[in-house]
């Protein structure tokens, strides 16, 4: 009989601290593991989500203010040097080689004369727009010339469905779509294409052009001095706090991890040390029938090799396991399982190294002579 067939024999013969011992090992490490994941597929969703969906870039035109105040009191400003953003603005960006850019949606906002209200004018490219902000859901067809697209308030406020028309500067327009509720003011915006909003508000420029981009930083600083008629602004606040949320999360996750991780390791250097001190009299009758200590050291570090590797292969494939399981339930979002190969090396390695420092605490029952060791029967 090999010293691993004794090891394996040991294992057997104790199951239950055996167990015990594999379980600590296998939920310290999936515990760890699928924080990490977790933490990483969130900062992952959320840069995707950021460079894919949503303008992070606006150009409006450029116009200065002039703020009146007569004897301490602040009455409304004008604007003056309004600049326009003419239409070779867009053909500009987008032939510019430099700027890396995954959408872009210029628009045309104006007003229009009701039966007794005036109305908000947009005209979009709707294929850009929809790329652009998946959140719009529109109830019918995309708006050809002499169509429009109504925001939800304006339907439920004068009872408009789809097939109805609705009068703007003296003329009716056929009503094609119905935008489901966003919250915002397209709400209460009635929505066309270019050519149909170009005629209706006589704008002959851009009003506004939103840009998404995977670099918004570098885009806007490039874009000023490109457009210098141009305002262009980066939308900051709620991509702030956005990744301020996840980056509390990953440190929450990395504390956890720490705390449960000392805490485990404490856990299996106080059992692993318990049994080894257990076993001093099987380890005398080892050493009368003529083991040496060597050998006795190698019995211990079969054993707990064992227990440590599989606890850490183990514990690696369920904390890879877990969020894939756990996503769609609590987060809402189908996280995908990855073998990462370095996070694997990594959480065995660390298996194995709490394995063997036990054993190396336990010196001392190794150690013992065998006479003494035998006065424990």
């Amino acid at each position: 009989m090999t010293l691993t067939d004794i090891a394996i024999q040991n294992l057997r013969r104790r199951k239950g601290k055996t167990a015990f011992l594999l379980l600590t090992f296998v939920l310290v490490v999936s515990i760890t593991i699928t924080l990490n994941t977790l933490a990483t597929s969130m900062r992952d969703d959320l840069q995707k989500s950021l460079t894919q969906y949503g303008a992070n870039v606006i150009i409006t035109p450029k116009s200065e203010h002039f703020t009146l105040s007569y004897g301490g009191l602040s009455v409304p400003g004008v604007n003056y040097e309004v600049k326009h953003l003419s239409y070779d603005s867009l053909a500009k960006i987008k032939n510019s080689p430099d700027l890396i850019i995954r959408e872009i949606a210029p628009k045309i906002i104006g007003s229009a004369a009701g039966v007794n209200k005036r109305y908000l004018i947009i005209g979009v490219d709707f294929p850009s727009e929809l790329k652009m902000k998946p959140w719009w859901q529109i109830k019918g067809v995309q708006p050809g010339d002499q169509e429009v697209i109504i925001g939800s308030s304006i339907a439920t406020r004068e009872n408009l469905v789809i097939g109805s028309t609705i009068e703007l500067n003296q003329q009716n327009y056929p009503v094609v779509g119905i935008m489901e509720e966003t919250g915002g003011s397209e709400d209460l915006g009635v929505f066309m294409n270019f050519n149909t909003s170009r005629n209706l508000t006589g704008i002959d420029s851009w009003s506004m052009i939103e840009l998404n981009t995977a670099q918004p930083n570098n885009t806007a600083a490039y874009l000023s001095e490109l457009l210098p008629q141009a305002k262009v602004s980066e939308i900051s606040q709620l991509v702030q706090g956005t990744k301020e949320s996840v980056e509390r999360f990953s440190n929450f996750s990395l504390i956890t991890s720490v705390i449960l991780g000392v805490m485990g390791v404490l856990i299996i250097l106080v059992t692993t040390s318990g049994n080894i001190n257990d076993r001093i009299a099987e380890f005398g009758i080892f050493r009368a029938i003529g083991f040496r200590r060597r050998q006795i050291s190698s019995i211990l570090l079969r054993e707990i090799t064992f227990v440590s590797l599989s606890g850490g292969v183990l514990g690696y494939l369920l904390g890879e396991l877990t969020p894939t399981l756990l996503g769609p339930i609590a987060f809402q979002k189908t996280i995908s399982f990855q073998f990462n190969p370095i996070l694997a090396i990594t959480a065995i390695s660390a298996s194995l190294i709490v394995g063997i420092l036990s054993i190396l605490l336990a010196k001392r029952a190794i150690s013992l002579d065998p006479v003494e060791a035998l006065s424990y029967l």
